[in-house]
């Protein structure tokens, strides 16, 4: 088997760095993190670049040698729809012949039902929806001048490691925030664990691709619960009890309320450089929209195409909340319940 270098955008990541993990595990890839924040320094056996996605220089600079490259880069809007169009001129300036770019399940906006990988797209949604459609439009592109690319479509990624999915919902319930969210919390999670998502794209680096086609993956493990057994069962492992039935009422004013001065305090202090961790954690008002929505990814396209074997539920949800307990012994919780009240 031919060992393949690999350039992992976004290595600092919650799944770049796991996924760099994985990579150097096997007998197959030298993988190489890259990202804005590291310093260029090896560790950990693997060798570190600190590389701007947006610069087609510097980016075509780092490319020269490897045969693929992986997009796990996150951010704002122009961080992921204009990172992916220089990453697409870097690429085919340096001849790396293979991209495989994380998107995700926002791309197909408000639908509803179990989705396909031929569901139209749809960036109605936000920002973030809309720089992951422009993205993915950049990678055809790619295709279109004779690269190839391979595109993952993951859900909601958990496990260890996932502050998003894992860290700020457990504060949010250890808080009294969040809890049993009635009729507002009975769309589908569409959990996906981090193994899995790795596992995904390790296989989508060797899968054989023909030419003028690019392979799309809804990932989604099959057992994922709907949020509120979700909210519910991680509450239990956290000894986040009782578990709490929060009304629309304090949902709405906690999100649309409290949420965007949380945030703005939140960016403020990051460019301060001081810590925020001490804040309680702003609900973006968009998730109440999710949490209700009735979208049900289909992955039974990369479960035979890339062989996937999904972790169980339960088996996914210790692991988060091991990782939970452990990690918040080195974080300061904010005090008191809610931040807004009924």
């Amino acid at each position: 088997m031919r060992i393949r270098k690999i350039l992992v955008l976004g290595g600092s990541g919650h799944i770049g760095r796991q996924l760099v993990d994985a990579l150097k595990n096997t007998a197959w890839a030298v993988p190489v993190s890259a990202s804005r924040r590291l310093a260029a320094t090896g560790g950990g056996g693997v060798e570190n670049l600190r590389v701007d996605s947006r610069d087609v220089q510097a980016l075509t600079t780092a490319l020269e040698g490897f045969d693929a490259v992986v997009n796990c880069v996150a951010g704002d809007a122009r961080s992921i729809s204009e990172g992916a169009r220089v990453l697409v001129q870097a690429a085919l300036g340096a001849q790396c012949q293979r991209i495989v770019h994380l998107s995700t399940m926002s791309v197909y906006g408000p639908v509803e039902g179990m989705v396909r990988e031929d569901t139209a797209l749809d960036p109605t949604l936000g920002w973030y929806g809309q720089a992951k459609c422009e993205a993915e439009q950049h990678m055809r592109e790619f295709v279109r001048q004779g690269g190839e690319a391979v595109v993952l479509r993951p859900g909601c990624v958990f496990g260890p490691g996932s502050e998003l999915w894992v860290g700020r919902v457990g504060r949010w319930l250890q808080t009294g925030r969040l809890g049993d969210l009635g009729m507002a919390g009975d769309g589908w999670s569409n959990l996906v664990h981090v193994d899995d998502v790795c596992q995904a794209l390790m296989a989508a680096l060797q899968l054989p691709v023909r030419s003028g086609d690019m392979p799309v993956f809804n990932l989604a493990a099959p057992d994922s619960p709907r949020w509120n057994e979700y909210f519910v069962d991680l509450a239990l492992a956290l000894q986040a009890t009782p578990v709490l039935r929060i009304g629309p009422r304090q949902l709405r004013l906690d999100a649309l309320l409290a949420g965007p001065p949380l945030k703005i305090l939140q960016l403020a202090l990051n460019r301060l450089g001081r810590p925020a961790s001490g804040l309680p954690d702003p609900m973006p008002p968009g998730l109440l929209r999710l949490w209700a929505q009735h979208i049900h990814l289909d992955a039974t396209l990369a479960e035979q195409t890339l062989g996937l074997t999904w972790t169980p539920y339960a088996v996914g949800l210790q692991s988060s909340a091991d990782w939970f307990s452990g990690n918040q012994a080195q974080r300061k919780l904010p005090i008191g319940k809610a931040v807004c009240t009924p």
